[in-house]
């Protein structure tokens, strides 16, 4: 048996896995019929459409819609953008799985995976950034509130972009220009020839980003759960926002538990406000001053003399509501990360020791789905939006049966 150096054997490998896996099985049988190649590019085109449209209905809901436009949703509509390019650069793969061969020049090739894997590793960091985010909106949710806007979560959306593209284009594209690296037939990264350098990959957009989001979400998990799975928290913020007055002279015999306190929102122009009026007794309406009509104001018959209510002050922490939906949502994002990123990262793992492993252990379909599969986290990502978001989903429903719902007549 022949040793092969450490040169050529990564080199090897490569080709034969990618002529395996790429190449159409009607140029490699003789006499072979077309439906194997219809059938390989049948499944990858209506794949890469489903990532495509999937991502684009969610960026068309987000325009339409403007309350969806939310500081914690611009998280989710720069992942959407990402997941929308990377269904676009499916294309060119579809076509090489089909063809047999990379269809674009070498300097294209060195261009378009730079961007790839700019892609990847910017969705992945959007990730870690969401968890960092509902990390500190967990254990300061009051300088969270008051910190965050939009211009913030632009800054931290560029910031994945920035870091993701600075270290792929040139630990990619520069390097295989400077190098001036033969890309072969199938478009071959240099580093994946060396499989000591080619655990990089893997590290950057798989484990350094899987390491920082588990104990992220890991603390996460655990202060939900000191608060009951997040019952106490929402009973505590429903109270908080309800409650925000400041009460003077209270005698010691008296506790806030004991009062049924009750806002009321005293707004003209609300429809219920008159409802209310009729039904308040005279001497609760009374209390009230005419320039706190437009404000918010307690009011109860059981509250003694001696308190006096202030306006409602606008709570300065996230609502119940809100802090569920973004973690539910945080939560199924993680989700999608892991099942699609984790076996393609073990199999490069495995690679980066001994190609042999992969080569001789892995038949040609197993290679082509977990290689498809880490691509799949691009289609389970707007699923997971519109799964944990009532009111993207509605938006979406509007948007799709438009036609059927203008004929009904509206409640």
């Amino acid at each position: 048996m022949t040793t092969v150096s450490v040169q050529t054997y990564p080199t090897l490998w490569v080709e034969t896995v990618l002529d395996n896996s790429t190449g159409n099985e009607v140029h490699t049988k003789s006499g072979g019929s077309n439906s194997s190649s219809i059938f390989g590019l049948l499944w990858p085109s209506l794949f890469t459409s489903c990532i495509i449209v999937a991502n684009f209905l969610t960026l068309a809901a987000f325009c339409v819609n403007k309350k969806l436009r939310t500081y914690n949703n611009y998280f989710i509509i720069n992942l959407s953008i990402i997941d929308l390019l990377s269904g676009l650069r499916l294309i060119i793969s579809v076509l090489h799985t089909h063809v047999g061969y990379y269809p674009l020049n070498q300097d294209l090739c060195k261009i378009m995976n730079g961007i790839s894997r700019s892609l990847l590793s910017a969705s992945n960091f959007v990730v870690v950034i969401i968890c960092a985010d509902r990390h500190r909106a967990t254990y300061d949710p009051i300088n969270h509130f008051m910190t965050r806007s939009k211009r913030k979560a632009l800054l931290l959306n560029s910031l994945a972009w920035l870091v993701a593209f600075a270290f792929w284009m040139m630990f990619i594209t520069a390097w295989e220009f400077i190098d001036n690296f033969d890309n072969g037939r199938h478009c071959v990264n240099k580093y994946a020839r060396i499989p000591g350098v080619s655990v990089v990959n893997v590290v950057v957009v798989f484990y350094l980003p899987f390491f920082l989001i588990s104990i992220l979400y890991l603390r996460i998990y655990l202060k939900i759960r000191k608060t009951r799975g997040g019952k106490l928290v929402e009973r505590k913020f429903d109270v908080d926002d309800n409650l925000s007055t400041a009460v003077t002279n209270v005698p010691k015999d008296t506790t806030i538990s004991s009062l049924n306190v009750a806002a009321i929102d005293m707004d003209v122009e609300s429809v219920g406000e008159k409802q209310f009026a009729r039904d308040m007794p005279r001497k609760s309406t009374k209390q009230a001053s005419p320039k706190t009509n437009k404000k918010p104001v307690l009011f109860d018959k059981s509250i003694p003399k001696c308190f006096v209510l202030l306006p409602v002050l606008p709570s300065k922490r996230e609502s119940a509501a809100e802090m569920r939906k973004a973690t539910r949502t945080l939560l199924f994002i993680v989700l999608s990360f892991v099942v699609a990123w984790l076996p393609q990262s073990i199999i490069g793992v495995i690679y980066s020791i001994d190609p042999l492993l992969i080569v001789q252990g892995l038949p040609r379909p197993g290679r082509l789905f977990f290689t498809w599969l880490a691509s799949c986290n691009s289609l389970l990502n707007p699923i997971s939006y519109a799964v944990s978001q009532p009111l993207l989903r509605s938006t979406l429903k509007d948007m799709l049966f438009i036609h059927c719902k203008e004929r009904s007549p509206r409640k």
